[in-house]
């Protein structure tokens, strides 16, 4: 499996279907990665998949959006959508962790203050969604059914009685993903992202896992900052082409 498809069963979209071999994702338009199309096989007749694409996301309403890293196919397909008038946006890079040195990292990153379960809590969703969102309820039931889809173990870190940061520890065979890293305004600066990645270390090595991989905007320094301290080094990257309201 590769490293697209092993990250797009962290973050598994509610609905996947197969369009000519590319794997269009749907789920009501809830982060771009669940719903987005990934590229992986080249299709027979790539103008014609492309408006097949198109078709299939007008139909629930939504704009067909690419996710386009280096393993896409065909190769040219970024400057084919380019042509098309689809928009460039959110540079991702892709950044792993081979694990190692296990003890040091589960004593380093004990943290009393850090809950852990196997499901998220009504505390550790309100957190997350109050600083990433959705804030409709309709469109946070289904973060919630995203975020369930896959294996995964959630960090809580409590301050006097109440969730201040959050993250996400998902499972796919061998190798975890980190996501959904969420610390609330007011309680930012005081080293809550990092406690939480740290206890999400602490995990991985527990449970036997070779290596961790994130993804971070690549515009995001202060996580860069933070991700590369802990380790973390780039080794992909992606972005998404978005389908221009304008375009038929």
């Amino acid at each position: 499996m590769s490293l697209d498809e092993t990250m797009s069963r962290g973050w598994q979209a509610l609905e996947e279907k197969l369009v000519d071999g590319w794997t269009a994702r749907f789920s009501g338009g809830v982060t771009k990665r669940a719903n987005s199309v990934l590229p992986l096989e080249e299709p027979r007749e790539v103008a014609t998949a492309i408006s097949a694409i198109e078709e299939r996301y007008a139909g629930r309403g939504l704009p067909a959006v690419f996710q386009i890293s280096p393993g896409s196919l065909p190769t040219d397909l970024d400057a084919l959508l380019a042509e098309r008038g689809y928009l460039l946006d959110s540079p991702t890079l892709v950044q792993y962790l081979a694990l190692g040195d296990g003890e040091k990292r589960a004593i380093a990153a004990h943290d009393p203050r850090i809950m852990m379960s196997d499901e998220p809590s009504y505390g550790w969703l309100e957190t997350f969604w109050d600083v990433e969102g959705p804030h409709a309820p309709e469109q946070q039931a289904l973060s919630q059914r995203i975020l369930t889809r896959t294996p995964s173990i959630y960090a809580s870190l409590v301050v006097d009685g109440k969730i201040e940061a959050v993250a996400r520890l998902s499972l796919v065979g061998k190798l975890g993903g980190i996501y959904a890293v969420a610390t609330r305004e007011n309680s930012r600066s005081r080293g809550h992202g990092r406690a939480v990645l740290r206890a999400r270390l602490a995990e991985s090595v527990q449970r036997g896992l070779e290596g961790l991989w994130l993804q971070v905007v690549e515009s995001n320094e202060m996580a860069r900052r933070l991700y590369e301290s802990l380790g973390f080094e780039t080794v992909s990257r992606y972005h998404y082409r978005v389908q221009p309201k304008t375009a038929s």
